[in-house]
């Protein structure tokens, strides 16, 4: 069960690569995100973000008890469900992915504001709440940006 766990909380392994191991989990959920979330149908992407997140939770969480270590690097799933967070409810051109993937890695290694209190929680939800809250203010931008060009 322990190789499952790890397995899915490092993005099939991508979470062992030595340098931005976290930059390497947001791009494989752009890519998936591109790939099969339909565009538009904000229903179903609702559903998948919430689906995501609650993986997110799960596996970080018990993936930081196997590795008894708070946050280990090896852990990105929590970036790839930021990263859907921070495109989701948005065209899908290059532009949104870009800016998307820009600010959420930003907001995420920065952690500017308050969301740096968020990551040193110490609960169930301490590994992935700092990525979704980053995620979310990215997507708040993203949205105004989306507003001031298109209308």
């Amino acid at each position: 069960m322990n190789k499952i766990i790890l397995f899915f909380s490092s993005i099939a392994g991508l979470g062992y690569i030595k340098y931005a191991s976290g930059t390497f989990g947001s791009l494989v959920g752009i890519l998936l995100w591109e790939l099969f979330i339909p565009d538009s149908c904000y229903i179903f992407q609702g559903f998948a973000l919430l689906i995501v997140t609650i993986f997110a939770v799960l596996f970080s969480t018990l993936a930081e008890n196997i590795y008894n270590k708070k946050d280990d690097r090896r852990i990105i799933i929590d970036e790839f469900a930021g990263m859907w967070i921070s495109v989701a409810f948005l065209p899908k051109t290059f532009l949104f992915l870009f800016l998307g993937f820009v600010l959420f890695r930003i907001l995420d290694t920065r952690k500017p504001l308050f969301i740096r209190k968020f990551h040193e929680m110490k609960n169930i939800l301490s590994v992935t709440i700092d990525d979704v809250i980053s995620a979310i203010f990215s997507n708040i931008v993203l949205q105004i940006i989306r507003f001031i060009i298109f209308n």
